[in-house]
């Protein structure tokens, strides 16, 4: 298994598309984590982070003393791999940016009236990070600034929906992203200055301000990135 730079993410779906091709049901057990680490080449500790991440969405339960179960059939997990993975990942992609349109508007909106001083330092240096990002680290550190919006804006199932709908598109990315360095350079600071107006209207509580700041930023990502993958289609 490939190994990008959130390893627990990846490592949950591939959890997610293994157990779905073997059929199993809600209620089975998954395997010992020593066996299951092994199964999936990863370290103990980075299984364990993931199944963690499946237990907060709801999709598997630690019974202490007997195991780890399903709770629900992977084939009915709310974004399940499997179900989008025969896409083309340019159609993925953009679909993906346009189903985020749909939750950050709202989450960035809730932010302004939810946030605490602690979320606003996190979503900060969330921003700073990003801004200092390398090419390889960048489009993680972004995830990071956008997760740290959604978890101020105190909503458990839009933040899980957005935790999945990012795992798939960072997973489409990378595997669009060889060669097409020198593009996402040209765009890097204008995206930068998205976050700047999202992170200020969320500062100054402006539920409005917010919502159009992110807004505005996601609908100049999908133009940037029509762009960036327009060659790359071609390269195809």
């Amino acid at each position: 298994m490939r190994r990008p730079a959130s390893l627990p993410r990846a490592v949950m779906t591939e959890i997610q598309a293994v157990f779905a091709r073997r059929g199993f049901k809600a209620g089975d057990r998954l395997p010992p984590e020593r066996e299951l680490a092994k199964q999936l080449s990863v370290g103990r500790s980075s299984l364990r982070e993931a199944i963690q991440g499946l237990q907060t969405m709801g999709f598997v339960e630690r019974r202490h003393g007997v195991g780890t179960f399903f709770v629900a059939e992977p084939g009915n997990w709310s974004i399940a791999p499997l179900k989008v993975r025969h896409r083309s990942p340019f159609t993925l992609f953009e679909e993906l940016i346009e189903v985020r349109l749909l939750l950050e508007v709202r989450l960035a909106a809730l932010a302004a009236e939810r946030a605490t001083e602690q979320d606003l330092e996190t979503i900060r240096a969330a921003a700073k990070s990003r801004a200092q990002a390398a090419y390889r680290e960048y489009t993680e550190r972004g995830f990071d600034f956008h997760l740290a919006v959604a978890a101020a804006a105190k909503h458990a199932v839009l933040l899980e929906m957005l935790k999945a709908v990012c795992s798939i598109y960072g997973d489409t990315w990378s595997s669009l992203d060889n060669g097409a360095r020198d593009l996402v350079e040209t765009f890097r600071a204008r995206q930068q200055g998205g976050h700047t107006r999202i992170l200020r209207a969320i500062s100054a509580r402006d539920p409005e301000a917010a919502a159009d700041a992110m807004r505005k930023h996601l609908q100049l990502l999908k133009k940037d990135f029509s762009s960036i993958l327009a060659p790359l289609k071609t390269a195809h």
